[in-house]
């Protein structure tokens, strides 16, 4: 059985599947549904900020062909709607606070192309 758009996107902000009742395809209607299920906006983005404080990666990312029923435009379009209904769209990943690079890091940096010259 293929997922909804609205099971998907309560995967993505919780990381729980959660049934979600049939909604008008609303965000409001969506968000309704979730706070049903146990999760109110103030819940979700607590998560989010939490996930975001501890660099973890939010969305959470959908199982591998989840979309297969949703298309991928449909997807972005939701979950930015739904994102910005709940104030997160402006949450980011914050830049990782290693600034010395690691042995890996410093070999490729090094690895030019033959044809390309060494400046300085």
């Amino acid at each position: 059985m293929a997922a909804s758009l609205s099971s998907l996107l309560a995967y993505a902000l919780t990381g729980e599947h959660l049934t979600i009742r049939d909604t008008d395809g609303s965000t409001e209607g969506f968000l309704k549904a979730l706070d049903e299920a146990g999760w109110p906006p103030e819940k979700v983005v607590h998560v989010a900020t939490q996930a975001w404080e501890q660099e973890a990666s939010w969305p959470y990312p959908l199982p591998p062909h989840s979309l297969d029923s949703v298309g991928p435009a449909q997807w972005y379009a939701a979950l930015t709607d739904v994102r910005a209904k709940l104030g997160l769209d402006a949450i980011r990943q914050a830049p990782s606070r290693r600034t010395v690079l690691n042995e890996a890091e410093r070999r490729l940096m090094a690895d030019l192309p033959p044809h390309h010259g060494r400046v300085g």
